[in-house]
C-alpha cells in the first residue's frame, strides 16, 4: 500500500522570507540604534567595572564629612592608620614635625618658664625683704616653733590672695576636663573635688528650684574660697587663698569665654575623652594669679650692708673669674699657635693643670708663654717629650740656628727646600753649601738669589784692572813720570786681586800686553811693544803675589788702529800697555775695558 502523507522536511527559507527578515532588522536598527548603543556601553561598563580614582575623589570629601557627623566609627577606624602614619613621619622626617610643633611648644615652654621664674622671684623677694628685719626674726621664731619652712610663714603673713587651683568641668556630665595648680600645692584628688563641686551645685539647684543656667557662685572653706563661673557648656572653678579682688572675676569670665569660643565643637560633642582639653592649660594658668602685701618700710641697714658686701664679693669673684678665663683662653691660643709644640692631653695633677705632649728643642719655652700671658706658674705645669718638628716654621728656625746667617741674608723655606736671599761672604756661602743639607727637614738648597760679595769684589777688581792703561811717548820704552801714579794704582788693584783670589780659591793669570803705534816697521814695533810690557811688569812685580801669575806680551801694532790712518790722537792711544785677566777653566775671556786717553 502506497503512503500518500509525508512529513515536511527542514529547508532554508525562501527568497521572500529572507528579504522580509532583513527589512525588519534594518527598521529595528533605524528605530532603536541610539538606545542599543547606550545599552551596549552600559553592558560593557558593567562587565569591565573598575573603580575610577578620579570619580572617587569628587565625592570623597563630602562622604567623609557626612559620615563623621553620624557617629565616631570613621574616627575609630582612621585612628590606628593616623597613628602609624604619624609615627612613620616622625621617624623619617623628624625635622618637619619639630618645625611644625616648635611654635606651639616654644610659646608654652617660654610661658611656663616665665611664670615659674616670676613666682620664684616673688617668693624670694618676700623672703629677703623680711629676713633681716625685726618682723622677719619673729617669723623665723614662729617657723622654728611650728616646724614650717620660713618661706611658708612669710607667705602666710604677706599673702593678700593667691589662686591655688583651677578646675575646668564639663557642665552636662560633671566630668573634669583639665586642672592646674600653683607651685607648691599638692594634689588632693582633682576628679573627686570636681565631682563634689558638681554634686553641690546640683543639690543647691534642686533645693532652691533654680534653672540650669543658675548655680552656686562661691564657697567658703576655712581660709579657702571657691569661685565658680558658669558657662554654656563648661564650668570654671578656682580655689583661692586670701581675699581676692573683684576684678579677678573678669579674668575668670574672659578665660571661660575664650575656652568656649576655641573649643565649642569639642564641648558640644564631648563623649568622655578629655584629651583634647589638655591644650587649655595655658588658658587656665593665666588664672593662677597672686598678690602680696608690700612692705612700706625702707630696707634695713643690716640688709643693705650685707647686700652691698655680697655685691662687692660677687663683683670681685666675677672679675677674677673673667680675668682667669681670658688668661686661660689666651694661653690655650698661644700654645696652640706656637710651632714645635704639640699638646696631647691636659690633666689635673696635684691641684695643677698639667699639659702633656711633645716639644721641639728649638720651640719657645712654655714657661715664657705663662709669663707673657700673666698666668700663675703655680697653677699650670708642663710635661713635654722632645721631638723634631718638621713644620716650615721650625725648619727655618733650625736653619737660622745652624747656619747663623748674617743680617744681610734672608732665610725662607718652601717645603723641604731652603731659599737664601741677600748678600754674604764667600766663606759663609761655602760653609752653607756643606752644612745646609745636614739640617733635618732640608733636602734642597737654593743659592740663586744669594750674592757672593767677595766674588763681586773680585770681578769688580778684574774689570777695574782691565780698564787701566799705561801710555808711552813716541819711540820710548820707559814709563813717563806722569804715568807712575797709574802704575801705583795698578799695583794696589793687583794686591787686592791676589788677596780675593786666595779667598775664592782662584788662580787668575794676568797678561801685561804692550802695544805700539803703526808708524814704523813691524819688527821695530813688535820689539818696542815687548819692551814696554816688560818695563811695566818689572815695576808691578816688585812685591811678590801669592796666587797671581803675570806674563808680559808684546802685541805690536794695535789691531784696532788701521794702517795709514795718519798721525794724531789715535797713535797716542795705541802707544800703551793694558791688562787682561784670564782664569783657567773659563772659556770666554773678558774683553779689555775701554781705554782712557793719555
Amino acid at each position: 500500500m502506497e503512503r500518500t502523507g509525508r512529513s515536511s522536511p527542514t529547508h532554508p527559507p525562501s527568497e521572500y522570507d529572507k528579504g522580509e527578515s532583513e527589512d525588519f532588522s534594518a527598521l529595528r536598527r533605524l528605530l532603536l540604534s541610539p538606545e542599543q548603543v547606550q545599552l551596549d556601553r552600559l553592558r560593557q561598563r558593567l562587565d569591565t567595572f573598575v573603580v575610577d580614582a578620579q570619580e572617587v575623589s569628587r565625592v570623597l570629601p563630602d562622604a567623609i564629612r557626612l559620615r563623621a557627623r553620624q557617629d565616631n566609627r570613621l574616627l575609630a577606624s582612621m585612628l590606628p592608620i593616623t597613628q602609624e602614619a604619624l609615627a612613620l613621619s616622625i621617624k623619617q622626617s623628624p625635622q618637619i614635625i619639630s618645625d611644625s610643633i616648635a611654635p606651639i611648644l616654644g610659646s608654652a615652654v617660654r610661658k611656663a618658664i616665665s611664670r615659674a621664674m616670676r613666682e620664684m622671684l616673688q617668693s624670694l623677694n618676700q623672703t629677703l625683704e623680711y629676713s633681716m628685719s625685726w618682723q622677719g626674726l619673729q617669723w623665723r621664731w614662729e617657723a622654728w616653733k611650728t616646724g614650717r619652712p620660713f618661706v611658708e610663714v612669710v607667705l602666710l603673713h604677706t599673702l593678700r590672695f593667691r589662686v591655688e587651683q583651677v578646675f575646668l568641668i564639663h557642665k552636662q556630665t560633671g566630668l573634669l576636663l583639665n586642672h592646674v595648680m600653683a607651685e607648691g600645692i599638692s594634689s588632693q584628688g582633682e576628679a573627686a573635688i570636681s565631682g563634689m563641686l558638681t554634686a553641690i551645685q546640683d543639690f543647691v539647684r534642686d533645693s532652691f528650684q533654680q534653672g540650669q543656667d543658675e548655680g552656686l557662685e562661691s564657697l567658703r572653706i576655712g581660709d579657702l574660697t571657691v569661685w565658680i563661673e558658669q558657662g554654656a557648656k563648661a564650668i570654671l572653678a578656682t580655689v583661692i587663698r586670701g581675699t581676692p579682688p573683684v576684678k579677678l572675676r573678669d579674668v575668670l569670665q574672659n578665660t571661660l569665654e575664650s575656652i568656649h569660643t576655641q573649643y565649642s565643637d569639642s564641648l558640644q560633642n564631648f563623649q568622655g575623652d578629655g584629651a583634647v582639653f589638655l591644650e587649655t592649660r595655658p588658658h587656665l594658668e593665666d588664672c593662677l594669679q597672686a598678690q602680696f602685701v608690700r612692705k612700706q618700710k625702707g630696707v634695713p641697714v643690716v640688709f643693705g650692708a650685707l647686700s652691698a658686701l655680697l655685691l662687692v664679693l660677687l663683683g670681685w669673684w666675677a672679675f677674677q673669674a673673667s680675668v682667669n678665663h681670658q688668661q686661660w683662653t689666651e694661653l690655650l691660643k698661644r700654645i696652640g699657635a706656637e710651632p714645635g709644640i704639640v699638646v696631647t692631653t691636659i690633666q689635673e695633677e696635684g691641684g695643677k693643670t698639667v699639659f702633656h705632649g711633645l716639644r721641639d728643642p728649638l720651640a719657645v719655652d712654655p714657661d715664657r708663654l705663662l709669663e707673657e700671658v700673666g698666668y700663675s706658674p703655680h697653677a699650670v705645669g708642663f710635661h713635654f717629650e722632645p721631638f723634631i718638628a718638621l713644620t716650615p716654621e721650625m725648619i727655618r728656625k733650625r736653619a737660622v740656628t745652624g747656619l747663623q746667617p748674617p743680617e744681610s741674608v734672608e732665610v725662607s723655606v718652601e717645603g723641604s727646600r731652603i731659599i737664601l736671599k741677600g748678600k754674604s761672604s764667600h766663606a759663609w756661602i761655602s760653609k752653607v753649601e756643606q752644612s745646609a743639607l745636614t739640617i733635618p727637614g732640608i733636602s734642597e738648597i737654593s743659592l740663586e738669589r744669594l750674592i757672593d760679595t767677595d766674588l763681586k769684589q773680585f770681578e769688580a777688581l778684574q774689570v777695574e784692572l782691565e780698564e787701566h792703561a799705561i801710555f808711552f811717548l813716541t819711540g820710548q820704552g820707559r814709563v813717563p813720570n806722569r804715568e807712575l801714579v797709574k802704575i801705583q794704582r795698578v799695583k794696589s788693584i793687583l794686591q787686592e786681586l791676589d788677596r780675593k783670589a786666595m779667598q775664592l780659591g782662584r788662580q787668575p793669570f794676568i797678561y801685561v800686553m804692550g802695544y805700539s803705534s803703526p808708524v814704523g816697521s813691524h819688527p821695530i814695533n813688535l820689539s818696542l811693544s815687548e819692551r814696554r810690557a816688560n818695563t811695566v811688569l818689572e815695576i808691578i812685580s816688585e812685591n811678590p803675589f801669592h796666587v797671581l801669575k803675570l806674563s808680559a806680551v808684546g802685541k805690536g801694532v794695535d789691531p784696532e788702529v788701521a794702517p795709514g790712518s795718519g798721525k794724531g790722537q789715535v797713535y797716542s792711544a795705541s802707544r800703551r800697555v793694558s791688562f787682561k785677566v784670564v782664569e783657567p777653566g773659563i772659556t770666554q775671556l773678558r774683553k779689555a775695558g775701554a781705554r782712557t786717553g793719555s
